[in-house]
C-alpha cells in the first residue's frame, strides 16, 4: 500500500509533467498576457515543487 511519500512523489512528477506541457505553450503563445499567465502559473509550480521536494516522511 504506497505510503504518503510515495503519493508526494507522484504530485511531484505531475508537477514537473506540467511545467513541461506549460513550457510547450509559452513558446507558441502569441499574446504577451497569454505568455504572462503561463509564465506566472510556470513559476507557481515551481514553488509547489520546491516545497514539496523537502517532504520527508
Amino acid at each position: 500500500m504506497p505510503n504518503a511519500q510515495d503519493y508526494v512523489n507522484q504530485g511531484r512528477s505531475s508537477v514537473q509533467n506540467t511545467v513541461s506541457t506549460l513550457q510547450q505553450a509559452l513558446s507558441s503563445a502569441e499574446k504577451p498576457e497569454n505568455k504572462n499567465k503561463i509564465q506566472q502559473a510556470i513559476n507557481s509550480l515551481h514553488s509547489v515543487e520546491q516545497d514539496l521536494s523537502s517532504y520527508q516522511d
